[in-house]
């Protein structure tokens, strides 16, 4: 950087002191590349230093990003196995049902229902949600919509659990 300096001001000095023309030319040529390589190599610098500056961030975001994302995923997976530890240990009380379906669930409700044991826990979740909202069923829709109207999701999903195969 000192030489430029220097080379500068000798080039400077000679201008102002009045060369001739000639040298004045020679002196702006000799000059030039000098400086424009010195802005060259300030500017790969600058620019290299962003780089760097840019690929530490980089960095920094996607490890922030993968804490943030197991953190997330560990959450999930804790309240997904409380619900289901807790639907696994509901127990339903079934007495009300075994009324029509029988004390295994191996009769058909009224001579007309499905048998329930024969059923998966899938299409239990499928038929009281069905019930309860009006969805499912024939003539059996208005009964059964009365026996699972107070039956939340989960009471829903622990029966089909505690019955359905």
């Amino acid at each position: 950087m000192k030489r430029l300096t220097v080379l500068s001001v000798v080039v400077a000095s000679l201008l102002l002191v009045g060369c001739g023309d000639e040298t004045k030319e020679v002196a702006k040529d000799a000059t030039a590349p000098v400086a424009e390589k010195t802005v060259i190599e300030k500017a790969t610098e600058v620019a290299s230093s962003a780089v760097e500056a840019t690929k530490e961030v980089a960095t920094k975001a996607v490890e922030k990003t993968a804490e943030v994302a197991k953190e997330a995923k560990d959450a999930v997976v804790e309240k997904a196995t409380e619900v289901k530890e807790a639907v696994a240990g509901a127990t339903i009380d079934t007495k009300a049902c075994q009324a029509c379906h029988g004390a295994e669930f191996e009769k058909k409700a009224m001579n007309v229902s499905k048998i329930v044991k024969d059923m998966t826990k899938a299409d239990i979740i499928t038929a009281l949600k069905g019930y309860k909202d009006g969805s499912y069923g024939g003539n059996m829709k208005t009964l059964m919509k009365g026996q699972v109207a107070s039956y939340d999701d989960a009471k829903i999903e622990a029966f089909a659990a505690q019955v359905g195969k």
